[in-house]
């Protein structure tokens, strides 16, 4: 099973609504409350040997994200073979107006990383 398969799977055992890159398939007049994943960036290792892979974690709520959802995440996360959080990052929260309504809608990333050789 490939990474993305693997964090789609994790994701999936903590929300229902799970997308890859955008959640394109929502609709604005349906709940913003969905959890999307992506591809961060890749670095090689100092000495060439493999690969850092970073992978990004947004949990979209209107209103707001409940207090524990990044230990949910962190933890889910955790199960996947290698993968770790990405403790040069800070989990981020980010703040905007859901589109024709005066509704908020928070979104807090989680950053991870996963070593890969070639």
């Amino acid at each position: 099973m490939a990474t993305l398969d693997d964090i789609q799977a994790a994701l999936e055992s903590i929300d229902d609504a799970v997308y890859y890159g955008v959640a394109s398939k929502v609709e604005e007049s349906e709940p913003w409350n969905y959890t999307v994943f992506s591809r961060d960036n890749t670095s090689p290792k100092e000495n060439l040997t493999g690969y850092s892979e970073r992978f990004l974690v947004a949990v979209v709520r209107e209103n707001y994200v409940p207090e524990d959802m990044y230990l949910n995440v962190i933890e889910a996360m955790a199960k996947i073979p290698g993968m770790k959080l990405d403790r040069s990052r800070d989990i981020e929260y980010l703040y905007t107006a859901k589109p024709g309504t005066r509704d908020v809608v928070e979104m807090m990333s989680v950053y991870f990383t996963k070593g890969r050789k070639p």
